[in-house]
Formats: C-alpha cells, sequence, structure tokens
C-alpha cells in the first residue's frame, strides 16, 4: 500500500554524503530502485521502510539516528509548516495540531505514514504525553522510534524555543513518549506574536509561490499521462474487437481470412498479408492470404507458436498520414492474440488430421488386439500347464531330495544302534566305539540335516511365491514352544560364549504352525549367535498387545548396515558384516520368515536397540480366552537343531597337527573355518603328509611364519583375513615363497580365479571335491616345488662349485705338503722330544690334525665342480650300507643303530660319492644322538625308486630350518665342529644322480629322505 513518503528519506541520503558513504549500502536488499527513493512524490511500502531502517541501524548509531529525527525539523518540507506555527503556535499547541484528528488518531502531521497513529494527552504546564502505534498487523521498527524521539525533542525549535526533554515507554505496538517542555512554553510574548503576524504572510507567500510552481510541473506530467492512457486505452479497445473476431473460429483459413480482414477494418491498417511456412507434428502448413491495398511504411512481425518455434510471417502497411509509432504500438498489442488464434487452429488442424489417422489405427489395433487375445488366451493356456509342470518338478525335486537325504539319515541312525549293541556286548577295548567314528557320523549327519532344511526352505519359499503356502495349524501355547526353543539353543549360545535369555507371558495361545513358528525363531536366534560377538547376550521375550502376541529377539551385536535395512526381507541378500567375516548363510533366512509369519496373518519388523545391536519382532494374531484357548494343549518338541545352521552345539576339540602313519612326504598348511570340513580335508591329506590346521586365516599366517610349510591349501572366506589376502601374506614370507597355493572353495566365478592367481594360488579346486583329485593335485604341486627347488639348487652349487674350485686347488698342495711332512718330522726329531704329553708331541699332533682338516675341506669344495660325468656302477644297498657303518664305526661307538631293510637289492650309482652322503647323514645322526642315542636305517623300494631314510633320537630339525641346512657353509655344530659343506655337498651328489634328499617329520622325530632312481 505504500504507507510511507520519500520526503522522509532525504535527510538519510545527506547524512550518508556527510560519511562519505555510497547510496547502495542504505538501500541494500530493500527492493527499490535508487531513484525511487531520491524521487520525493514517490512512497514505499513500510515492510521496505523496516528493512531500510535495519540498514541504517548498521550504518549509525541510536543516538546519531535520535539526532537526525532532530534535523528533519530544519528540511525545506517543514519551512512552511516552521512559519506558520511561529506565527499562530506555543510548543503545547503544536504537539496538539499533531493529532487534531480525534475520530481517527490520524494527524496531520503524520502522513509522511499512513499506518501510523497519534494520540494526545496535556499533562499540566510545560507537560504532556504523544501516543505513536503502528495499525495492526504491521512489524515494529525500532529506528523509527528512536527518529520520531529526536523530532519530539525538537519541535519546540519550531517557534524559536530550546529543546524539550524527552522520555519514552513501550505500549502496544508503539512508544509512548513524556515530553517535558521548557519552562515558560506556553507564555508568548504579544510583541513577538505581533511581528510575526506581520512577517509571516510574506514568508508564507514564498513559500506557497513555490509550491504553485512544483505543482504546476506536476500537473503536466499528470496531463501527458492521461493522454498517454487515453492512447493505449483505445489501442486495447481496437486490440481486443481485433481479437474477438479472430478468435470465433477454428478453422486455419477461416482464421486467417478473419485476422486479416480485422487488421484492415477494425484496426486501421491500409493492407495486411498473412504467410505460414511450418511443420507441426509431422504435418505441414503453407498457407499465404492478404486483405486491402496501398499503404506505406511496411512492418513485419515473426508468428511464433508454443514452445518458440516459428510459424510464418505477418506483414501491415500503414495508411500515408499515420503515426508510426502508434501503429507499431497497437500491432505490438494485436500480434500476441493473432499467434495465439493462428497457433489454436494450427493445433485444431493438427488434431483433426491425428483423428483422421487415429480412426484408421484404432482399426487396425482392434485388429491386432483380437489377435493379441487369441494368442493371450493360449498363452494362459500354456501357463497353466507349465506351472503344472514345474509343481510335478517340485514334488519330484522335493521327493529326489529328501528321499536320499533320509536314508542317509536313517544310515546314520542304524549304525549308531548297531555300534552302541556292539559296545554294549564286546569284551576287549579293541571292541569299543572309536572317538574317529563318532565324529564321522557327526558330520555325515549334520551335513544332511542341513541340506535338508534349505531344501525345505526352499520349497517353503517357492510355495509362498505362488501364494500356495500351506499351515497344519492348531491352538498353540507359544510360551512352551519358545522355552523348548530357547533350552534347544542355549547349549550352542554357550558354546559361542554367550548369554541366552528367555523372558515369557504366560498363557498366550494362537492358532500357528508349531513347525513354522519353530523355524522362524530358529532362523532369528541362529543369525542371532552368528552375529553377536563373544560375551554377549541373546533375549527372547514373548508379550502381547492389542490382541497379538509379540516375539522379540534382541542382541548386542554389530547391528544392520543403513544400506541393507530397505532390503532386510527380500531373498538372497547378505550384508558385509556377514561377507567379510565368512559367516555361512544363504540369505533367505529373513524373507523365509517374513512368508511364513504373513502366512499366519502377522507380520515382522526390525529396529535398532538401545546401546547397540538390533531387534527383530514377529507379531501374530491371538485367540481370544476361553474355547480353542483352553483346549491348547499341543506337545512340541523342537526338531531344528543349531547344527542344521552350521552352529556348534558342544565345544569339542579337533586336532590342530594330523601326522600319518609313516613318514610324513611334506607339511601342508590347511586353512578352513568350518570345523567339520577342515577335520574331513586333513584326514584326506594326513594319509601321506603332516597337516598343520587353522581356523581362520590370521591363524595360518602365524602357523606358517613358524613351520614354513611345503604347501597351503586354504578357503576363500573366513573370519579375519579371507584366503586371498592369506596367499599375499605367504607369498611374502622368507621361507615360503617357493611353497605352492592350493585354493579350495565355493566360489568359482571368473573374477575369484583371476584374483586368487594374481595373489599368488597356482590351483583351484572346486568344493565339493574328491579325495583322491585332491590328493593328485597336492602331489602334483610338491613335484613341481621340488623340480623347482633342485633347479634353484643347481644353480646355487653349480655358482659355488666355480668359486670353490680355484679355492681348493690352492689350499690343497699346501696343505698336502704339511701332511706328507709331518711323518718325516717325527722320524727325524729325538724319541725323548715327541714323548706323549710334550710339548713337541702336542704341537706335531695340532699340526698334523689342521692339515688334515684343511686337506679334507678342499676334497669336498672340489666336490662342487660340475661337469664330470659320473662313473655308475650297480652295487646292492645292504653292502653299501655295511661299507659306510664299517668306515665310520669310531663315529657310532655308543650310539645304537637300528635297521628296517626292506629292500636290499642293487642300485646302480657312483659309488664313493653314494658313500660319501650317507657317510655325512650317519655321522650328522650319531652326532645329534649322543652317547646311548639311537640312529635308525630304513630302506624300501617304491615307483622303481630306491628310499633310504635316516632318523635319530637327537632334538630333531626346526621347521624354520628345513632348507636353511641345506646351504653351504650353514651348520648347526658348534665352531670347528663342521664346515658346513657336508649336507649341501650330499644333496648336489644325489641331485646329480637324479634323486632327492629332504628332511620330513614322523612320530615326533626329523627322517632325512633320500629318493634314488633305481637305474640312475
Amino acid at each position: 500500500m505504500k504507507e510511507v513518503s520519500c520526503r522522509i528519506l532525504e535527510m538519510f541520503f545527506r547524512e550518508l554524503k556527510k560519511k562519505r558513504l555510497p547510496e547502495g549500502v542504505l538501500i541494500e536488499g530493500v527492493g527499490y530502485s535508487l531513484e525511487h527513493f531520491q524521487d520525493k512524490h514517490e512512497r514505499i511500502d513500510w515492510s521496505a521502510f523496516v528493512l531500510l531502517m535495519r540498514n541504517a541501524e548498521r550504518i549509525w548509531t541510536r543516538e546519531e539516528i535520535t539526532e537526525m529525527g532532530g534535523a528533519w525539523i530544519d528540511s525545506p518540507f517543514l519551512r512552511h509548516i516552521r512559519l506558520i506555527s511561529n506565527a499562530l503556535f506555543t510548543p503545547k499547541q503544536f504537539y496538539q495540531w499533531l493529532s487534531k484528528d480525534a475520530t481517527t488518531s490520524r494527524s496531520g502531521g503524520m502522513q509522511m505514514f499512513t499506518c501510523v497513529r497519534t494520540t494526545f494527552r496535556d499533562l499540566g504546564p510545560d507537560h504532556l504525553s504523544l501516543d505513536v502505534s503502528l495499525d495492526e498487523g504491521y512489524e515494529h521498527c525500532p529506528a523509527f522510534f528512536l527518529l520520531n524521539k529526536g523530532g519530539f525533542r525538537d519541535i519546540p525549535r519550531l517557534v524559536g524555543k530550546p529543546r524539550a526533554t524527552v522520555e519514552t515507554m513501550p505500549i502496544e505496538r508503539g512508544e509512548r513518549y513524556l515530553i517535558a517542555l521548557p519552562p515558560g512554553s506556553d507564555r508568548v510574548n504579544p510583541i513577538r506574536r505581533a511581528v510575526r503576524w506581520i512577517t509571516a504572510p510574506a514568508d508564507a507567500a514564498r513559500e506557497l509561490d513555490d509550491a504553485h510552481a512544483t505543482l504546476q510541473v506536476r500537473y503536466e506530467e499528470l496531463d501527458a499521462a492521461r493522454a498517454k492512457l487515453a492512447a493505449q486505452a483505445a489501442q486495447l479497445r481496437t486490440a481486443h474487437t481485433v481479437n474477438e473476431l479472430i478468435q470465433n473460429n477454428l478453422d486455419l483459413d477461416l482464421t486467417l481470412e478473419a485476422i486479416a480482414g480485422a487488421l484492415v477494418k477494425e484496426a486501421g491498417f491500409a493492407r495486411a498479408r498473412v504467410e505460414l511456412d511450418a511443420e507441426v507434428d509431422g504435418v505441414k502448413v503453407c498457407r499465404s492470404i492478404e486483405r486491402g491495398d496501398g499503404g506505406s511504411s511496411p512492418m513485419e512481425q515473426v508468428l511464433e507458436g508454443r514452445g518458440g518455434h516459428r510459424t510464418g510471417k505477418l506483414t501491415v502497411f500503414a495508411h500515408a498520414p499515420s503515426d508510426p509509432s502508434e501503429r507499431a504500438e497497437l500491432l505490438a498489442f494485436i500480434v500476441p492474440s493473432v499467434m495465439m488464434a493462428i497457433d489454436n487452429a494450427i493445433s485444431y488442424l493438427v488434431v483433426e488430421e491425428y483423428r483422421r489417422g487415429l480412426e484408421v489405427r484404432v482399426a487396425e489395433r482392434t485388429a491386432e488386439l483380437s489377435q493379441a487375445r487369441d494368442d493371450l488366451a493360449g498363452t494362459v493356456h500354456d501357463l497353466e500347464r507349465a506351472k503344472e509342470a514345474r509343481d510335478r518338478i517340485f514334488a519330484n525335486l522335493n521327493h529326489d531330495l529328501r528321499s536320499p537325504l533320509s536314508l542317509v539319515l536313517l544310515s546314520i541312525s542304524e549304525a549308531r544302534a548297531t555300534r552302541a549293541e556292539a559296545a554294549a556286548g564286546a569284551t576287549g577295548a579293541t571292541d569299543a566305539a572309536s572317538p574317529t567314528d563318532d565324529r564321522t557320523l557327526d558330520a555325515i549327519e549334520h551335513g544332511a540335516r542341513r541340506v535338508l532344511r534349505m531344501v525345505d526352505e526352499l520349497l517353503i519359499l517357492a510355495e509362498g511365491r505362488e501364494a500356495d503356502l500351506r499351515l497344519w495349524t492348531a491352538p498353540c501355547n507359544l510360551g512352551d514352544l519358545i522355552a523348548s526353543v530357547a533350552e534347544a539353543w542355549k547349549p550352542a549360545a554357550r558354546v559361542a560364549g554367550l548369554t541366552l535369555e528367555h523372558e515369557i507371558e504366560e498363557r498366550l495361545v494362537a492358532r500357528v504352525d508349531p513347525n513354522a513358528v519353530e523355524r522362524i525363531l530358529a532362523n532369528l536366534v541362529s543369525n542371532a549367535v552368528k552375529f553377536t560377538p563373544k560375551g554377549g547376550t541373546i533375549a527372547l521375550r514373548l508379550s502381547s498387545r492389542e490382541g497379538r502376541a509379540v516375539i522379540e529377539v534382541r542382541d548386542d551385536g554389530p547391528g544392520i548396515a543403513p544400506e541393507l535395512e530397505q532390503r532386510l526381507f527380500k531373498r538372497f541378500e547378505r550384508g558385509a558384516a556377514s561377507k567379510g567375516t565368512a559367516i555361512s548363510g544363504s540369505g533367505l533366512g529373513l524373507s523365509l520368515v517374513k512368508e511364513l509369519a504373513e502366512a499366519h496373518g502377522g507380520s515382522v519388523g526390525f529396529r535398532h536397540a538401545e546401546g547397540g545391536g538390533s531387534v527383530f519382532h514377529v507379531e501374530l494374531p491371538l485367540i481370544k480366552s476361553g474355547g480353542e484357548a483352553e483346549e491348547a494343549a499341543i506337545a512340541v518338541t523342537p526338531k531344528l537343531r543349531p547344527t542344521d545352521y552350521g552352529i556348534a552345539a558342544d565345544a569339542s576339540e579337533l586336532p590342530s597337527v594330523y601326522e600319518p602313519v609313516g613318514t610324513a612326504r611334506a607339511t601342508i598348511l590347511l586353512a578352513e573355518d568350518d570345523p567339520n570340513l577342515r577335520d574331513r580335508t586333513a584326514k584326506v591329506l594326513a594319509s601321506e603328509y603332516r597337516v598343520l590346521t587353522a581356523p581362520d586365516g590370521l591363524a595360518a599366517f602365524e602357523l606358517a611364519a613358524i613351520h614354513a610349510p611345503d604347501l597351503l591349501v586354504t578357503d576363500i572366506a573366513m573370519p579375519g583375513i579371507d584366503g586371498i589376502e592369506l596367499t599375499k601374506r605367504f607369498r611374502a614370507l622368507e621361507g615360503t615363497r617357493m611353497a605352492p597355493v592350493l585354493v579350495l572353495t565355493t566360489f568359482g566365478g571368473i573374477g575369484d580365479k583371476l584374483a586368487g592367481f594374481d595373489a599368488g594360488a597356482v590351483d583351484y579346486i572346486h568344493k565339493p571335491f574328491e579325495p583322491a583329485e585332491l590328493r593328485a593335485r597336492v602331489r602334483s604341486q610338491l613335484a613341481l616345488r621340488s623340480l623347482a627347488l633342485q633347479l634353484l639348487e643347481t644353480e646355487k652349487l653349480a655358482a659355488l662349485g666355480t668359486l670353490s674350485a680355484g679355492l681348493a686347488h690352492e689350499i690343497r698342495n699346501p696343505a698336502n705338503g704339511i701332511v706328507n711332512a709331518v711323518g718325516p718330522l717325527r722320524t727325524l726329531l729325538p724319541p725323548e722330544a715327541i714323548a706323549p704329553d710334550t710339548p713337541a708331541a702336542q704341537l706335531l699332533d695340532v699340526i698334523e690334525h689342521c692339515s688334515r682338516q684343511v686337506a679334507s675341506l678342499s676334497r669336498e669344495l672340489l666336490g662342487f665342480k660340475r661337469g664330470v660325468e659320473l662313473k655308475r656302477q650297480p652295487v646292492e644297498v645292504e653292502t653299501l650300507l655295511r661299507r659306510v657303518k664299517s668306515t665310520i664305526r669310531h663315529a657310532l661307538s655308543g650310539i645304537e643303530v637300528r635297521e628296517r631293510l626292506d629292500y636290499r637289492g642293487p642300485i646302480r650309482c657312483a659309488e664313493p660319492l653314494l658313500a660319501q652322503v650317507l657317510t655325512n647323514l650317519l655321522e650328522n645322526g650319531a652326532h645329534a644322538a649322543g652317547k646311548g642315542g639311537w640312529v635308525e636305517l630304513k630302506t624300501s623300494l617304491e615307483a622303481q625308486r630306491v628310499i633310504i631314510e635316516l632318523s635319530d633320537s637327537g632334538p630333531g630339525v626346526s621347521d624354520e630350518l628345513r632348507e636353511r641346512i641345506f646351504e653351504p657353509f650353514f651348520t648347526t655344530k658348534p665352531a670347528g665342529k663342521g664346515t658346513g659343506l657336508g649336507l649341501s655337498t650330499a644333496r648336489d651328489i644325489v641331485l646329480r644322480h637324479g634323486g632327492s634328499l629332504d628332511v620330513r617329520h614322523a612320530s615326533g622325530h626329523t627322517i632325512f629322505r633320500l629318493e634314488m632312481p633305481l637305474e640312475s
């Protein structure tokens, strides 16, 4: 409504100039232009004035704003008021004049603000009050009341008096000003008033003359505006008439005819031409029409349709004496209506064309729908037959899966019963049932029951998807059912390190399928057991609410990830926690819970537990008390076991190391999180190998760092670190870089395989697997590893042989000279000088011993020289061993030599070299066993290879030293007791014969196993 006059703002712009600030800081965000504010004839809204005052409060202080209100008294606008008031009013009379309209309290002095009311009260001599308030609905403005305070303070100056004293107090929607005038303000000097009466008219006349000039300018502006409005009104009337004429028809040709005629007859143009050339929705529109003749000053307008696309052109010609600008303005008024009329006519034309085409298409579509109806009827028939076939397939599948599983479970029960009878009638310890056999039967039963459970759940989900889920319902006491399920799961919770609690509201009866409700509870509790960390608590709670039973399963596990919440009850959904920790599951459990709950007329939901964890709640309708509720006496024994969900129900310990019956061919590390599968796989491999087992990736890595296994067999999905990460870390260990890695897993995708190969795996074996296949793959990978180690050893020994050969030649000659000189030296010295225990004799013994040791070292170094053809001859193994034992009889003194020679026949070899190998092994064994110990020799023949195994009663060789002992110059003997070349030379000799020499474990002892081809 523009309640504020812009005259009031001139003082603000004047003060801005004094501060040398731009005008923009005052009007920022107000919504009017600077020119508008500076035009004293304009007005603004009160809301804009409030925004402007807020800007003013950021520029000036409250005191400065008050002073500006007082300074407004001196503005040119109040000059004539000052003249009149000086002649006629006392200060109090002037205050009263400000609120002289008692009926509306809208004063003449407040016409600057039309939303402000002022009320005057006389409080006695020299005292009065003014109440200034805003109309209801207008925003309070503190700066406005500061301006009033300054103005009311300085009003006495209008009549030549000093300033008044002003105090303020808030009132509803405004302020009350308590004004104390200077003493004697009500008295006026008669002489002074007379003088004012004489001079005031002249001053007033000058002021009125200036006001008259201003009003004259304003009148001329208003007259020009009136003339302009009259011309615009005439143009609008003409445009309206033209619009009415051209909007009466939707036919395009008639519309163009009406447009051209109206422009000539009604708008007063001499000639008009309309040209159309456009394509709209595939319809080509080309038209041209012209009416009238003559004219000059052609004016053109482009015609546009909806969307801004060009449809044509309008050209008009004005009469010669007409005003071009007036004609142009009229045309501008008319063109929008013209474009609208043409656009409507074109749209109508397009619709007509579409209608005609649509009738043809409807007929065609009707024929197509008739054909589709016939086809659909055939399809429905085919779908019914397909559904029948699917039902038969599911029935057959159910039979074909459940029948063999039932047979397996019955066979297990029969085997246990037979073993129990045999144990009851057994007379000796050998007839008793072994724990291994019991574990085997348990593993078979657990696996069969898990498969049977998953088959049942898949069939239930399939029935639910077809809305054909059948339930066998009966009144059931939910409290008894939940208590029995809780008791059945408590042992599994204890094994997992958890506490399982249950709280039950008594006498809650519902018509349910007990087996289905048990399956709901088993799925929820199994998830809680799997995901709750050790030391946590699981709580089952049964309560009622509004005629429904509420079953809650609460845990304090990691909770549900936000990204999984929306799809939590969908099929095959598993969270990142289950994938990252290798928790088993198909992703069907919660979907099955939802299907079964809804089949009972209930619901299932989830919420986050306070303090962490999850709460799953199932609601089922209750039976009202009496009737069926009183008859509910179904006793339910839980059929589903924790083991059916892959959860251990007892804390039975499985061995971590599996030893073969005979000599271990190698050491294998097996990483598998499923305890039963880990046990069975380890037993498959333990027929030939020493097997170390680990339940997760981190434990496997720790074992690998300690034992340096020859081969790693790992699952992919495991807790801690998965098989891929384990493979990477295993490859980085110093002692396992040459050890192959076999991945044993159910993940068969190409991406999983590539990830495993990139990490360092060499082979994949898919579950389920044949034991023979696993053993064959392990055997082949160990053979490849052995070949690789032999090649590596050959390269190392070849390089060392080149180095040592030259060194040995340089050492051997001086050593032989010393050895040969010791004998003559003894004959030359007097007998008494070299008598035993004399210094000379001891010195000669030291010289002879050291020179022989140097000679021995040079011979061993020369043994590294390669390229010399071996002279092989057949020799009996038994004969060779007898000669070796005879040679080192002194070393075997006090040592028990055990022999088990299953093969005594011939072998082709370089006898001195092979004797050197056996001598070295026997001497090392005797040294390790010590006096009173034993050394054992075994021989056998396996696949045309002669096997010689040597073990002793010594401390053995640790896993981390198994390969290092074959490195040149490495020895475990004290300084001066060995050169560190014996075993490396022995392995080199065996490799040159095409055989192998390595270290193995059996029955707690270290075995050096030598394999040689029968015809080397």
